[in-house]
């Protein structure tokens, strides 16, 4: 077995470009891959061990830096303290503050608030940029831990699974011939906010005093100093996988796995748990059964007091029993059975929502250039279809668009009420038979032309720190990048490189930012795809190159990237 290395002591850096990024990444997985290993053979003294040693590590402190102010959606948001680090020299002297739990105090969350559905508003906290660091550090030592153990339905916030695993999941179940057609449609009321602290704290046996200090903390609101005696405050990267770990064993009330962790189909259960299948997305969770007296007098008193122990409840307001042939809505689909065959919808209320806010959005900017709304509604509405691609939708993308033709027609009529008709269609529309609106150059993006095509559900308790699995995982996540990628450039490019960073190698992941970066050797040259910090590290390589010439911003000496070995590593495998 091969052994390395890892430095937990500060380490000097001249910039934050000099750092060597692939053997960083490197680094933290294997000793994340260690830990998943020996939580699958029961060997806890190690587990705790190993997760000390990734907290101390210099590669997680690096990443974890990386993650909360590169990478992240927040990353230029301020806590309390009103300091955000959006400089190389920031981040490097956040670094040699010294990242350590010993005698770490964290500072209080900033509450702001977020819209939602119905008018209400979502309470956040938000911790300083040093406090996401640190709960990013600890997160990344627990979570290989916790990945291991996980129940196989279980989809919310957790590395490589999403909506569409959980959606693919409870239609596969209802699907099936023989299968339960009652359907516990269920929801946790306020779960962030109402958690009980010490039971969540009791299953946890490392770094409980760092994640206690973390609960109370306390919030900050308007200039008001207030306590937290329950609940971990949605905003922090950890509050989610603290909320699965308080969760976590919901699925097995109904004997879903055996002894060594195998997961139990629920047609092969016996006694009261015979055809009972539980499939949860963070606080939202379904329940299938055989009939309704089995989820009024069993199951339902069951999940009550799992999540009485936990200080939660159940939303009444939300949580009904149907049968699948009235429906039920699920994390924005509605899955219904029709005569013979189960369909898995948009859901209307989505749809309508979708709509309305096109229309808001043409109310308000009836002065814009065509080009503008392009650009504002391309985003909007290819998101939207990209969301439910993969559901039984192409009649919905098709009212969709009809809808959408209306409002652009009427926005467009109304800017030039002295033209005629025909101008006003030749001037915004397309005669190609879809009356696609454009601006000469660019064209609006069209629901309806989104291709329907097929979720494939990650595979039972697979997880993303499973040695085992790296093929399995590398093969999948190519497929999501390149489903991701709408740009027929990017994803030629992406064809092209195998979905590799050519100057470290490794491969690109779901949602990471990717920079084009030109070649200024050939005219006809495409360039590659970098990562922004890759692309950093490779500015100053031709740099220190050429010291008299200064490099062009985002060019390539050469159409093939080849970074020096001594600089990126080996290529990852």
């Amino acid at each position: 077995m091969k052994t390395f290395t890892e430095r937990t002591e500060e380490q000097p850096h001249s910039s934050w470009a000099d750092i060597d990024w692939h053997a960083v990444e490197t680094n933290v997985r294997r000793l994340q891959e260690r830990i998943h290993r020996a939580t699958e053979k029961g060997e806890w003294r190690k587990v705790k061990n190993l997760q000390k040693l990734l907290v101390r590590a210099t590669s997680n402190k690096l990443l974890a830096i990386r993650r909360v102010t590169q990478e992240n959606q927040g990353k230029h948001t301020a806590g309390v303290d009103g300091v955000v680090c959006d400089t190389p020299e920031a981040r490097l002297e956040l670094f040699r503050e010294g990242l350590s739990l010993k005698g770490y105090k964290p500072s209080p969350v900033r509450r702001v608030y977020i819209p939602k559905s119905r008018g209400k508003l979502r309470p956040l906290g938000i911790p300083t940029v040093k406090d996401r660091v640190m709960q990013a550090l600890v997160k990344a030592a627990l979570e290989p831990e916790w990945e291991a153990r996980f129940e196989a339905n279980s989809y919310g916030f957790r590395p490589g699974r999403c909506t569409m695993d959980a959606v693919e999941a409870i239609h596969t179940t209802v699907n099936k011939e023989g299968s339960s057609q009652w359907v516990l449609d269920a929801d946790i009321s306020g779960c962030f906010d109402n958690i009980e602290q010490e039971p969540l704290l009791s299953r946890l046996p490392v770094f409980t005093a760092t994640i206690r200090r973390w609960l109370k903390a306390g919030v900050i609101e308007l200039g008001h100093f207030s306590e937290t005696v329950a609940g971990t405050p949605q905003g922090g990267i950890i509050s989610p996988l603290l909320a699965n770990v308080a969760l976590d064993g919901m699925e097995r009330l109904f004997s879903s796995e055996r002894p060594n962790g195998s997961f139990i189909s629920p047609a092969l259960r016996k006694g009261l748990d015979k055809g009972i299948s539980l499939i949860r997305y963070a606080d939202d969770f379904v329940v299938t059964a055989p009939s309704r007296e089995i989820l009024e007098t069993y199951v339902r008193p069951r999940l009550e007091v799992f999540l009485r122990e936990r200080g939660l409840a159940l939303n009444e307001a939300k949580t009904r029993i149907v049968h699948l042939t009235e429906g039920f809505n699920f994390v924005g689909f509605q899955i219904r059975r029709f005569k013979n065959r189960t369909l898995t919808m948009p859901q209307k209320e989505k749809v309508l929502a979708h709509l309305r806010a096109i229309k808001d959005y043409l109310a308000n900017h009836q002065q814009a250039t065509t080009g503008q709304v392009i650009r504002d509604l391309g985003p909007l509405i290819r998101g939207w279809a990209s969301y439910y691609r993969h559901c039984a939708a192409k009649r919905t993308f098709a009212k969709v668009q009809y809808g959408i033709w209306q409002m652009l027609w009427k926005w467009a009529t109304r800017r030039h009420p002295k033209k005629g008709l025909r101008w006003v269609k030749k001037r915004y529309f397309r005669d190609d038979g879809h009356w696609t609106f454009h601006d000469g150059h660019v064209e609006l993006v069209r629901p309806d032309a989104t291709p329907i095509t097929r979720f494939v559900k990650v595979r039972g308790r697979s997880s993303l720190y499973d040695p085992t699995l790296r093929l399995y995982w590398r093969g999948r996540m190519k497929r999501q990048v390149a489903r991701s990628t709408y740009s027929k450039q990017r994803l030629a490019l992406l064809n092209g490189q195998a979905s590799r960073c050519p100057w470290c190698g490794r491969y690109f992941e779901p949602g990471e930012s990717q920079v084009v970066v030109k070649s200024s050797g050939s005219s006809d040259s495409k360039g590659c795809l970098l990562h922004p910090w890759c692309n950093d590290q490779y500015q100053r390589y031709l740099a220190r190159r050429s010291p008299k010439l200064e490099p062009d911003e985002g060019k390539l000496s050469s159409p093939v990237l080849k970074g020096p070995e001594d600089q990126r590593g080996p290529p990852a495998t």
